[in-house]
C-alpha cells in the first residue's frame, strides 16, 4: 500500500526519506518545481501539483493509498485537504466513509487546537485521523538536554524514559570493556541497546561487542537521573546544574512562551527577552505572565547593553528560541561567551544542527526533525506506543507496544521474545496488583504477560515485519 505525501519541504522529504528506508511505497505531491527536483534523489513518485486538485491526488495513486500526509506549511490547507483526500479516495474506490484511508496533518500554530479559542477538536470537523503538532515534544527534548549537555543526543523514549547517544571518550572506564558487563563496572548504569562506529555502523548489541575509543554507544535510561552515570561512564563531565537554574529565554514565541512555562513550573526564575513589543506584551497579559519569577523585557536580544543589565553572565541556562535560525544560532554563540554554561537554541533546518554542534554550541534543536519524527509516530500507530528514530544512527530506530492475548510473545521469557520478533526489547512496564505501573529492566522479568508494554530497538528495515508480529 502507498504513503501520499503532500508537500515536499523538508519535513515531507524527511518522511518520504524514512518510509522508503522502511521499503514502503511513497509519491510526494507539491506544486513548487523547486521543490519536485530537490525530491528527486529520494525513490518515489514525483507529482508536481496541489493536494486540492483531483487529478494530482489521482496521478499520486489515491485509489491505492492506505495513508495520506499533508506537510504543506499552510495549516488550512492541511486541514481542508484531509476532507478532500478521502472525498477523491470514496470516489475511487467505492468506499464512501473512505475507512481505508488514514489522513494525518501537520499543525506549526497549536493555538488551532485549542477547543475555547482555536477551532479544537480538530479531528471532529476535519475528517482528519491524527492531527500532528510537535510543540511540546521540541520544549520536552530540548530541556531534557540541557539536563546533560555533554551527552550528544538526548531522545524522548516513553512518559519517562530517554535515549541517550554518546561518544566514548580516551578517559572512559568502558574501553576494552563488552558491551554486556557494563553494569559491572558502574552500577546503575543503564544497558548499552545499540552501537556505532566507523568500521560497522550502526546496529544492535548482543552483549558480545567491545568498546572503544570513539564508539558511540546508545543508552536507554529509566529517567533523568541516570544521565550523570552515563556521562561519567564515557569519561564526560557536565557542571552541576541547581535544581532551580536562572534561565534566560530569547523569543516570547511560541516555544520560548512553553520553555518558560517549563522552567516556571520547576520554580526557576526566568527571563524572557523579546524585541516584538506585541509579541512581549501578549505574554505579560498570558497565564503565563502572571508568573512573580517571571520578567518579560522588551528588547534587542544582541543588546550589549541590555545583556550586561540582565545579568546575562549570571545565568545557567540560555535558549534562543526566536523564529530566526541565523539569529538564534549568533544569540547562542554570544550567550556562551558571556559565559553562560548551557545554551539552547531551536532550529528550524535540520542541517544546520551538526554545524551547529561543530562550533560548540550545547544544544540545538531541529523543530523539523522532531516533526518528522511525530509523523512518523503517527504513521505507525497501528501499533500504539512510541516512536523514535535516532538522527545519529539511521539505521536503528525504536517503539514501544502493549501485548494483547493472543500475542505470540506472550508466555515467553526475554530471549525467546527477541527471537521470535528479531528485535532487542530493552524496557517492560507491568501493572502490579495496586494498578501501579513499574518500569523494569528485561533481567527483572521472567516471561512476558497480557497487557506488558514493551519497549524494543530494531533495524529500521525490520519494522513492517516486526509490526506484523505485534499485531497478532
Amino acid at each position: 500500500m502507498r504513503v501520499i505525501i503532500a508537500g515536499a519541504g523538508e519535513v515531507g522529504r524527511g518522511v518520504a526519506n524514512a518510509l522508503r528506508q522502511e521499503k514502503r511505497s511513497v509519491a510526494l505531491i507539491d506544486p513548487k518545481p523547486s521543490a519536485i527536483n530537490q525530491s528527486q534523489s529520494i525513490d518515489c513518485l514525483l507529482v508536481t501539483g496541489s493536494v486540492l486538485s483531483r487529478d494530482s491526488l489521482l496521478r499520486a495513486g489515491i485509489s491505492d493509498a492506505e495513508i495520506i500526509v499533508m506537510a504543506t506549511n499552510n495549516d488550512e490547507i492541511n486541514l481542508l485537504a484531509c476532507a478532500f483526500a478521502k472525498r477523491v479516495y470514496s470516489e475511487q474506490v467505492g468506499d464512501r466513509n473512505a475507512t481505508g484511508l488514514t489522513a494525518i496533518a501537520i499543525i506549526s500554530d497549536p493555538s488551532l487546537m485549542n477547543n475555547d479559542k482555536g477551532a479544537g477538536p480538530l479531528e471532529k470537523w476535519t475528517r482528519a485521523d491524527h492531527i500532528v503538532s510537535a510543540s511540546d515534544e521540541i520544549v520536552e527534548q530540548l530541556a531534557a538536554g540541557l539536563l546533560a549537555p555533554s551527552i550528544d543526543e538526548i531522545l524522548a523514549f516513553g512518559d519517562t524514559s530517554w535515549i541517550s547517544v554518546v561518544g566514548v571518550t580516551s578517559n572512559s572506564v568502558l574501553i576494552g570493556v563488552e558491551t554486556g558487563d557494563v553494569s559491572n563496572i558502574m552500577v546503575d548504569l543503564p544497558s548499552i541497546v545499540a552501537i556505532s562506529n566507523d568500521e560497522k555502523g550502526g546496529f544492535l548489541t548482543d552483549g558480545s561487542e567491545i568498546i572503544n575509543e570513539g564508539d558511540n554507544l546508545v543508552f536507554v535510561s529509566k529517567s533523568t537521573s541516570q544521565f550523570g552515570q552515563i556521562t561519567k561512564a564515557v569519561g564526560r563531565t557536565d557542571l552541576e546544574l541547581p535544581d532551580k537554574p536562572l534561565v534566560a529565554i530569547f523569543g516570547a514565541t511560541q516555544f520560548g512562551n512553553k520553555l518558560a512555562k517549563h522552567y516556571l513550573d520547576f520554580g526557576s526564575e526566568v527571563v524572557v527577552i523579546e524585541p516584538n513589543l506585541d509579541a512581549a506584551n501578549e505574554l505579560v497579559g498570558s497565564p503565563v505572565g502572571i508568573n512573580k519569577r517571571l520578567d518579560v523585557i522588551h528588547g534587542d536580544p544582541q543588546d550589549e547593553d541590555l545583556l550586561r543589565e540582565l545579568g546575562i553572565d549570571q545565568q545557567d541556562i540560555a535558549v534562543a528560541a526566536l523564529d530566526d535560525d541565523n539569529l538564534n544560532i549568533a544569540i547562542s554563540m554570544r550567550a556562551k561567551d558571556k559565559g553562560v554554561p548551557r545554551t539552547g537554541l531551536l532550529l528550524k533546518d535540520r542541517a544546520l544542527v551538526e554545524a551547529v554542534q561543530r562550533i560548540g554550541l550545547t544544544r540545538p534543536i531541529s523543530r523539523r526533525l522532531v516533526t518528522i519524527t511525530s509523523i512518523l509516530k503517527s504513521i505507525h500507530m497501528n501499533i500504539p506506543g512510541t516512536y523514535q528514530s535516532i538522527p545519529t544512527i539511521p539505521e536503528i530506530i525504536s517503539i514501544s507496544a502493549t501485548l494483547s492475548s493472543g500475542n505470540g510473545v506472550i508466555g515467553s521469557t526475554i530471549q525467546d521474545a527477541e527471537k521470535k520478533l528479531g528485535a532487542r526489547i530493552v524496557m517492560i512496564e507491568k501493572e502490579n496488583d495496586d494498578g501501579i505501573l513499574n518500569i523494569l529492566t528485561p533481567n527483572q522479568v521472567e516471561v512476558l504477560e497480557d497487557s506488558d508494554k514493551i519497549y524494543i530497538f530494531l533495524n529500521k528495515s525490520d519494522i513492517k515485519r516486526v509490526e506484523r508480529s505485534l499485531e497478532d
